[in-house]
């Protein structure tokens, strides 16, 4: 699958990836791989992601 593509999930199927990410333990490996990425090719548009990922890996790391 393509990174970028867009996938069209219901709220149910939302809260089922998010229920699997947090019980395995990976939500915060892919918020802390997420914010390297657009770290490395930060863009003016992509600041206020940055801080609102870094905000959210804090609260994930406790």
């Amino acid at each position: 699958m393509n990174s970028n593509a867009k996938v069209n999930l219901t709220d149910e199927e939302k809260e089922l990836l998010i229920e699997a990410l947090l019980s395995q333990g990976y939500a915060y490996e892919v918020v802390d791989s997420e914010l390297k990425d657009l770290e490395y090719e930060l863009k003016p548009d992509q600041e206020s992601k940055v801080r609102r990922l870094n905000s959210l890996l804090k609260k994930l790391h406790n």
